[in-house]
């Protein structure tokens, strides 16, 4: 790395972390609404609601899965923070134009747009890591991540309160203001020390040879991986499963459709649940490197246990209404708190361990493209939770939700007893040639 760069790796990590704070605050300022606001646009079915929201994740999703590997080409040809400012303001076009959405369909079709489009994250955190020198960028790019939870938590909370004072429609433009500031914290301080492909022939030959794939060396490389992508696709499934329906599910435990303060009740409740993620980061990452299967476990048993107790709090439905902060509550929601604060905390422990494992696995050469295939595995599960959860909450009823979701979390342990022996032999292996 170039000394240049070593001069404001500092400044870039300082605005990327305060860039990557703002812009998660916009998008959470607004889509963990979605359902009400998709109710807003004219649904009045309450299936159809559910199908809707259900539909609208999983396109987004999809979308992400898709382009990201896209994105990732752009950014070595045409610059990282480039593709910052790409995924801010196209964000806040796209944000904007969801609150100015007249039919259910267009606000759906506006969501994959979204997935297509955005990915700050990984835009923000490839940036740093070009500008990081070597020794520091798991201390930067471990930094960087807690903006993530952070910003959503803020957003969550001011979201709801938003919500209920100025509409949902405003609290989409109120988004779009947000992530138009993100963008312009970058525009102006970041700095990068880009240097293009120096020729159109260089550049055609680099383009071809990116496609030109060796399958035998790809299929070395992949297929030792392949039980890990299994742990993360079905991991995301169940953790992802209740997230597009869990507004809803606030809803129908605070008296229904029309009961008070909901929107800022599930902002505090989803709130909750980015807090348990933030300390689960601290407590559970620091026993990842020693002991990650028992972590692992604990991680299972722990989310299905709180998950499964969301679904009794069902049963403290006929106490009668409380105060919380001044703000009238129903009791099973008062519960969910701790409860979606336990549950979160302990599913968050997963994607560490399987992050671990597979660097441990992984050729220092081939980590970046394991990585970007991790994600678009990350997206097929959470494809996968919107679309069951969609379908459950339309003929089952939300609450199958909260019975299913315990289920899949149980479901991983045999799935990581039969997997853990290859990943951890492949680890053995890696370490005895390194």
């Amino acid at each position: 790395m170039a000394s240049i760069e070593r001069t404001y790796w500092k400044q870039n990590l300082f605005i990327m972390w305060l860039s990557q704070f703002i812009s998660n605050v916009g998008f959470s300022l607004s889509l963990p609404f979605a359902p009400f606001y998709l109710r807003s646009l004219g649904l009045a079915d309450e299936g159809r609601v559910r199908a809707y929201a259900a539909m609208a994740a999983a396109l987004s999703n999809l979308a992400f899965a898709i382009m990201s590997p896209v994105w990732g080409v752009l950014a070595d040809r045409y610059g990282r923070k480039n593709m910052v400012l790409r995924a801010n303001f196209g964000g806040a076009l796209i944000v904007l134009l969801m609150g100015m959405a007249k039919k259910p369909i267009w606000f759906v079709m506006l969501r994959c747009c979204q997935g297509l489009f955005t990915g700050t994250v990984s835009a923000s955190m490839t940036l740093v890591a070009g500008s990081t020198p070597v020794e520091r960028q798991g201390f930067a790019l471990g930094f960087l991540s807690t903006s993530v939870f952070s910003g959503d938590m803020t957003g969550l909370f001011l979201g709801g309160l938003l919500a209920e004072k100025f509409g949902f429609q405003r609290s989409f433009l109120f988004s779009s203001i947000t992530l138009v500031f993100s963008g312009l914290l970058v525009w102006i301080f970041a700095r990068e020390n880009f240097t293009p492909p120096v020729s159109a022939p260089a550049k055609s030959r680099r383009f071809r040879q990116m496609f030109d794939v060796d399958w035998h060396g790809w299929r070395r490389v992949l297929m030792p991986a392949m039980p890990l992508f299994t742990l993360y696709i079905f991991s995301t499934l169940a953790r992802y499963l209740d997230n597009s329906q869990f507004a809803l599910f606030v809803e129908y435990l605070n008296g229904g459709p029309g009961s008070p303060n909901t929107p800022r009740l599930s902002s505090w409740v989803l709130g909750m649940g980015s807090i348990g993620a933030m300390f689960s980061g601290v407590i559970l990452g620091r026993w990842i490197d020693k002991h990650a299967s028992k972590v692992a476990r604990i991680s299972i048993l722990g989310a299905a246990f709180f998950m499964g107790m969301m679904l009794l709090s069902v049963t403290l439905m006929p106490l009668p209404r409380t105060f919380f902060f001044g703000v009238s509550v129903a009791v099973p929601v008062l519960c969910l708190m701790p409860l979606r604060f336990m549950m979160i905390f302990f599913s968050a422990g997963l994607e560490p361990v399987w992050n671990t494992w597979l660097s441990k696995t992984t050729p220092p050469e081939r980590k970046g493209l394991m990585f970007g295939l991790a994600a678009t595995f990350r997206s097929l599960g959470a494809i996968l939770a919107h679309s069951v959860a969609g379908v459950l909450a339309c003929y089952l009823g939300i609450l199958s939700i909260f019975v299913a979701g315990p289920i899949l979390f149980l479901l991983l342990l045999p799935l990581l007893k039969y997997n853990e022996k290859p990943i951890l032999e492949k680890i053995k292996r890696q370490s005895q040639t390194a």
